[in-house]
């Protein structure tokens, strides 16, 4: 597409938008194959991105009904990207650097996901600067768009863990043994074995060989002693922290918002190893049912009330530069908006040389 072409494109107004996905053909499902499309989008995204805050905004602007999965991790969502019989999911969102190389595949043609209609995402022109890196191109046709930045760190009870514990300050909180049998866990492979790498000074854990990986493990096996429990969705982490039975656990931005929004003394550390940094990016699986319903969300997402209403909303950080205007100091400092700009040290979650090897890693940990 010429870069002339390209900006009348994005200068369709909404009225526009909303009719052309009211009247898109079924020649944009998997195949050319006929599918109906329905006034409902399935979707496979971190839940908070569309709690009761932001899902309206998106009904609102697209005019469709919202039905949003249990999300996991991105491993899940990956997993399930990939699982025989399709993803059953108009539309999927996970971290970029985890997901792309298996989104994207090696090369051409082994895209696991459609291209999508520039036409219909005429916010995409409002991705600022720091996120246009999440755009997946190939062969000139998009595949991943680029939704939300999220942070993960430690969270812990502030009337149990003071804030000026040397602990917050490093991920030694969420391994030492200060705090045994008040420590939860996420059990997911990747999440863990980086933080834990980034605690042991490895410079890229990501790229840890076998040897390296063993002794990481090792580490946290000798740790695990500490854990008083592990848990396997948000929902579930912000329980533990909620009833008392853990203060301190591996935590994500969307658990903090919403336990500080309920009134819990709950709050996020900003280790000296960098907390670990994603770029949620949003994809349509090839057996998607309603394409122009899964468009429509995408640029309902990069939208101004969406962009403005997300960090309070879930936590997260937005990917357009109407998202990045009156950031008060206060919300810069509360929702780490330094991670955009170099303020606040991060590491991206960036996806491991060898997946398998992490996988069998961890199960070691569990199993030990």
């Amino acid at each position: 597409m010429s870069e002339d072409a390209r900006t009348k494109s994005f200068m369709m107004d909404r009225r526009r938008l909303l009719q052309g996905a009211a009247s898109m053909t079924a020649t944009l499902g998997f195949g050319g194959a006929s599918k109906a499309q329905t006034s409902e989008v399935t979707l496979l995204m971190i839940n908070a991105m569309v709690g009761p805050t932001l899902k309206p905004i998106v009904e609102d602007e697209t005019h469709l009904k919202i039905a949003d999965g249990p999300y996991v991790s991105s491993t899940d969502v990956v997993s399930r990207l990939t699982a025989p019989g399709g993803a059953r999911y108009d539309l999927m969102n996970s971290s970029f650097a985890f997901s792309a190389p298996v989104v994207m595949g090696a090369k051409a043609g082994q895209e696991r996901v459609q291209a999508v209609d520039e036409s219909l995402l005429p916010n995409l022109k409002h991705i600022n600067a720091s996120s246009k890196f999440g755009i997946a191109e190939r062969d000139g046709k998009i595949y991943m768009v680029p939704s939300s930045w999220g942070i993960d760190s430690i969270l812990y009870n502030r009337a149990v863990v003071p804030d000026d514990d040397p602990y917050t300050q490093s991920w030694s909180l969420l391994f030492e043994d200060k705090y045994a049998g008040r420590i939860g866990w996420w059990d997911v492979a990747h999440q863990m074995l980086m933080a834990a790498g980034l605690y042991l000074g490895h410079a890229k854990p990501e790229q840890m060989d076998r040897e390296q990986l063993g002794e990481v493990a090792k580490f946290l096996i000798a740790k695990k002693k500490n854990v008083r429990t592990f848990y396997s969705t948000f929902a579930q982490g912000s329980n533990l922290l909620s009833n008392g039975e853990i203060d301190v656990c591996y935590g994500v931005a969307p658990m903090r918002n919403e336990l500080q929004k309920r009134g819990f003394n709950v709050t996020g550390s900003w280790p000296k190893e960098g907390v670990l940094s994603l770029l949620n990016t949003s994809y349509i699986p090839k057996d998607c049912k309603n394409v122009a319903g899964a468009h429509a969300v995408i640029n309902a997402m990069l939208g101004e009330r969406y962009s403005r209403a997300l960090s309070d909303g879930c936590g997260y950080l937005p990917v357009t530069e109407s998202g990045m205007t009156d950031v008060t100091p206060e919300r810069h400092k509360k929702f780490g908006y330094g991670i955009l700009d170099g303020t606040v040290k991060h590491y991206p979650l960036a996806f491991p040389t060898n997946m398998n090897m992490w996988i069998e890693a961890w199960s070691r940990v569990k199993t030990a």
